[in-house]
Order: structure tokens, then C-alpha cells, then sequence
């Protein structure tokens, strides 16, 4: 084995070496055993994918019949069996002997890359120090354009400053294959952020609304308003308000509007049951 890349776990050691490890770099993590044929034909590999990944990647090997407890406590139950670590947990699985091409592909979307640096200097300052942010994942941008987990960041925090031009740019600029839920919601905020910058100012909207007269328009903009702060529940509930108010305003534009935040809400979200029941009734 490599040492540095490469080493034998066990229950002793397994929290340092693979969980603490995992907050400094990817680890992989292959439960084998010495009667598995799969396993002595993968080993060869995985020494080679640690090596060609230079100390970004190590490989943490595990014998199973050695350490039944750490095999149960994953739920290991054919070999071999690949666990990748990152940040304390596994976030992805692989089972059987894998051709060296697979193997690079399944650590790929988690692998960190040298822009990740900025990435995630920016996550830590963006609350705090948006346009600090903001001129971090550009820089990562221009260093590493391949790095599609960048796209939706920047153009989040683009959405967020009003630079509405930059953040359409930023998500056209995304390639079909590096598109994800992320880059989506983004796609959606911008969306309703350009219908919302098209519509009454937040003065007038404030205005109208605390006067008690406010008509449905300004009630619409208002909920767009909403979403784009991110109030998915507030907004939700003020379009459904319209929906049983004023069915027809704007070509059914509030009915219109829910769908498309219903359609891009998590499937396991568990008000999207609640949202589409709400819908469903005042459309009865």
C-alpha cells in the first residue's frame, strides 16, 4: 500500500482516518476481504486513482471479515463495496470490481478542485460580505469554468444584489450537463426576480399593501416579492389567495406561477403535498 494515499482502517482508527480525514480531502473507503476475487483484481486501481489524484483522494481499506462492526454499521453486504467520505459522511456508494474510467467518474462530482478553495471562502463570508463574495466566485469562474458547482452560487448571490443581467449570464453560461436542482432554483429566482424588478417598486408595494386597499396586481407582485426572498410558503399562500379572488387575472398568471414553484421544489419536500392540496381547492 501507499501509505500516505492508501492504508488499512480499523474500528480503532477508523473516526481519525476516514471521518476527521474526510474534512480535509475525499476518501474512499473499500470494504474487501482476502477470499474475494473482485476485491484483489480492484486493488491495483484504487492505488492507481490515489496516485493520479495527488493527495486530493485517499484510499481507506477495510477488511470486512476483520471488522464485521464497521460493515454493519454501513450496511455492507456483498464485496466489494466503495464508500466515498466527505465532510464527516458518505455521500455516495459504489458495489463490485469497477473499471478504472467508472471509478474516476464516480469520485468526480465530489472531488474538491482548486477553485473549491474560493468556493467555499465565499460561502463563509456571503452572509456578511456579499460583493466580497460575489468577486471570490467570480475569480473561481475564471480560473476553473469547468467547475459547474460555481454557476449557481454566483448567480444566487448576483440575484440576491439586484445584478439581475449578470446572474442570467452566469446561468446561460451553464452547459446541459452541468445543470442541477441548484442551478434550477436559481434559474426559477431569476425568473420571478425579473418579473418582480418589471412590476411596482417595494415602496409602492409596501405602501399599497399597508393601506388596506391593495388591488391584485399589487397583491401579485407582492407574492412574487415573496418568492424571491425566498418565503416559498408566503408566496405560495398569497397566488392561491388570487386564485380564489381573481381566477382570471393576468391569463390565470397566479395558477400559473404556482405550478412553476411547485415544479421545482424538491420531490421529498413535505409541504409540496400541502401546496398542491391548497392549489387543487380554490381551483374547485
Amino acid at each position: 500500500m501507499a501509505g500516505e494515499h492508501v492504508y488499512a482502517v480499523t474500528s480503532a482508527d477508523f473516526e481519525q482516518r476516514v471521518l476527521a480525514e474526510s474534512d480535509r480531502r475525499l476518501v474512499l473507503v473499500d470494504f474487501w476481504a482476502a477470499w474475494c476475487g473482485p476485491c484483489r483484481s480492484l486493488a491495483p486501481l484504487l492505488e492507481q486513482l490515489a496516485t493520479e489524484h495527488q493527495g486530493r483522494l485517499a484510499v481507506a481499506k477495510i477488511d470486512s471479515d476483520a471488522e464485521p462492526q464497521l460493515s454493519g454499521r454501513y450496511g455492507v453486504r456483498s464485496l466489494p463495496t466503495l464508500l466515498l467520505f466527505k465532510h464527516g459522511a458518505s455521500v455516495a456508494q459504489i458495489v463490485g470490481a469497477q473499471p478504472l474510467s467508472a471509478l474516476n467518474a464516480f469520485i468526480a462530482p465530489h472531488l474538491d478542485r482548486p477553485s473549491d478553495r474560493l468556493r467555499r471562502h465565499a460561502q463563509d463570508i456571503a452572509a456578511t460580505e456579499p460583493e466580497a463574495a460575489i468577486t471570490l466566485l467570480e475569480q473561481a469562474l475564471a480560473e476553473d469554468p469547468d467547475n459547474f458547482r460555481i454557476h449557481a452560487e454566483l448567480a444566487a448571490l448576483c440575484i440576491d444584489s439586484g445584478r439581475l443581467e449578470r446572474a442570467a449570464q452566469v446561468l446561460e453560461a451553464l452547459p446541459a450537463r452541468g445543470a442541477d436542482d441548484q442551478s434550477k432554483r436559481q434559474e426559477a429566482r431569476l425568473r420571478f426576480a425579473t418579473l418582480a424588478q418589471a412590476g411596482p417598486s417595494h415602496a409602492a408595494l409596501d405602501a399599497a399593501l399597508a393601506s388596506g386597499s391593495a388591488d391584485t396586481d399589487t397583491r401579485y407582485y407582492a407574492a412574487v416579492r415573496k418568492l424571491v426572498n425566498g418565503d416559498v410558503a408566503g408566496g405560495i399562500d398569497d397566488l392561491i389567495a388570487i386564485v380564489r379572488s381573481d381566477r382570471k387575472y393576468g391569463d390565470d398568471a397566479a395558477r400559473r406561477t404556482v405550478l412553476d414553484v411547485l415544479t421545482l421544489m424538491d420531490a421529498d419536500d413535505p409541504r409540496l403535498r400541502e401546496f398542491r392540496t391548497a392549489l387543487a381547492r380554490a381551483l374547485n
